[in-house]
């Protein structure tokens, strides 16, 4: 990931601000009704690819016993995205949905003579993405949804290397169901999570 100037966290903090002010705003018009919904996901896209790449180095010089007796890498653990999300319903067809999301991540570290572990690294990513949500079916009961999303994440990587990048996250089929308290499942592609998401909401 690429180093910023400014410390990532710092600029997701303010992006955040940004956001509730711009939909606290908002809530004087009658129309939005809100919801909060918290949700667990499962793979990880994100930190698939980033820990997953390797650059190549071919060369014959980097075959040395560095290499052969280096510590080697155990299998990678994680969360998957614990997400926490407020929504805003300013029309039947049409609601606004703020998500906050975490994924925590480990792999232990072994010893290449004697298999001992020496080691964990770890790596956090904080997803900020605000989306939009389209409701094409509107029961008392049952609603389903599709929903677009596009924010940041932010975070650092199993080398302690931070970073920030756009966080796309694309849900073609999602469905609640239940009245004041509901639960949800929802499919989706993207970098937040690919797979599924399910969890328990709240309206008011």
């Amino acid at each position: 990931m690429d180093v910023m100037n400014i410390k990532p966290m710092k600029k997701m903090f303010v992006i955040a601000l940004l956001l509730i002010s711009f939909v606290a705003g908002a809530q004087d018009n009658k129309n939005w009704k809100r919801q909060a919904r918290f949700g667990w996901s499962g793979y990880p896209v994100t930190e698939s690819v980033i820990h997953t790449w390797h650059g190549c180095d071919c060369g014959y010089e980097s075959f040395n016993l560095r290499d052969i007796y280096y510590d080697y890498e155990l299998p990678m653990y994680t969360t998957g995205g614990i997400s926490g999300e407020i929504a805003w319903l300013y029309k039947d067809w049409f609601t606004f949905a703020l998500t906050l999301s975490a994924n925590f991540t480990w792999q232990g570290k072994a010893d290449a003579v004697t298999s001992e572990r020496t080691g964990t690294d770890t790596s956090l990513f904080l997803y900020l993405v605000p989306q939009a949500r389209f409701n094409w079916v509107r029961r008392d009961l049952v609603k389903m949804y599709s929903a677009v999303g596009l924010g940041v994440l932010a975070g650092y990587d199993l080398d302690k290397e931070p970073g920030i990048m756009p966080a796309f996250q694309l849900n073609p089929v999602g469905i609640e169901v239940g009245r004041k308290v509901f639960g949800f499942c929802e499919f989706g592609i993207g970098m937040m999570y690919t797979g599924a998401m399910a969890g328990v909401g709240f309206r008011f």
